[in-house]
């Protein structure tokens, strides 16, 4: 999958904090409103918000997608699973609503899958939100197991996947 021409890639920097926390709190807002209901999107923000999600994002090899140089659009990343080994976990996959469904998510997480196989963890694993089980779907993951991830207050659906390497 290509990205258009005006988006650009580059790593996260602790000073992308704030846009990235703005960006992920939007987009689970408005992309997964029809999965999830009120109390969950709001417990989401709340962890969003929490200091511990900045330690969450700076170790998660995060990738961000800009416009023109200067709006971030949308975040993936990945993290080694040291009870899997050889298997990194894919995460922080989040789309600004405005260019969703145009192939960034798709873009980004291959982007975040072939830094992960450069590092040497050619296995792959992912704990999907409901919203975007068929997105990884798509790209060769299968279910494994349907769980519930702690959100504060919430608590939200999931389905864990993994795809082999390739």
């Amino acid at each position: 999958m290509s990205l258009p021409e005006s988006v650009s890639l580059q790593p996260y920097t602790p000073a992308d904090l704030p846009a990235v926390r703005a960006l992920h709190a939007l987009a689970f807002r408005q992309l997964a409103a029809s999965h999830h209901d009120a109390a969950q999107i709001a417990a989401h923000e709340v962890l969003i918000a929490a200091e511990a999600y900045a330690a969450d994002v700076a170790r998660s090899n995060l990738i961000l997608a800009r416009h023109n140089g200067a709006e971030l659009i949308a975040t993936a990343g990945w993290l080694p699973m040291a009870e899997r080994p050889q298997t990194a976990r894919i995460r922080k996959v989040f789309v600004h609503p405005a260019w969703a469904r145009r192939g960034l998510a798709t873009a980004l997480v291959q982007a975040a899958e072939q830094a992960a196989a450069r590092a040497g963890y050619p296995h792959l694993y992912v704990r999907a939100n409901i919203n975007a089980v068929p997105l990884y779907q798509k790209m060769g993951y299968r279910a494994e197991a349907e769980g519930l991830m702690p959100a504060g207050s919430a608590e939200l659906p999931v389905v864990y996947m993994s795809r082999p390497a390739a």
